[in-house]
């Protein structure tokens, strides 16, 4: 397909700004949620069975945190990733502020990357004209 030089200009300050936006925007509440996680869900679902004896080692401390984080989120969200962990049911002991700032988090996530990959492959795939 072409695209013109101006067309092209325009969707990659789109592509660059939705990327910056997320880096702005993803990390600091990622961390907030992992910091502020609940007592009662890390007691309730942060333990075997549902997490190896190795997952537990490694994602009870910073930066590793951050994948537990990602996986309640990712579960809330998405709950047929549960096939291994068996936590489906977590968001019973979530609080609603920490729901809502996971799903945040993952659709943000997710529209992000679809928009920074979406126009990146239209744009890689495109002719420029002039």
């Amino acid at each position: 397909m072409q695209i013109s030089q101006e067309l092209f200009d325009h969707l990659f300050l789109i592509m660059m700004f939705t990327a910056m936006g997320g880096l702005l925007w993803q990390p600091p509440l990622w961390i907030l949620l992992t910091f502020f996680t609940p007592k009662k869900l890390l007691n309730t679902y942060f333990k075997e069975p549902h997490f190896s004896q190795g997952e537990l080692i490694f994602m009870s401390r910073f930066p590793w945190s951050l994948f537990r984080t990602s996986i309640f989120g990712w579960i809330l969200f998405l709950p047929f990733l549960d096939k291994k962990r068996n936590i489906r049911n977590c968001y019973e002991v979530m609080p609603t502020w920490y729901r809502i700032g996971l799903i945040l988090l993952t659709i943000s996530t997710m529209l992000i990357m679809f928009i920074f990959f979406g126009i990146m492959f239209f744009l890689l795939t495109s002719h420029i004209t002039k």
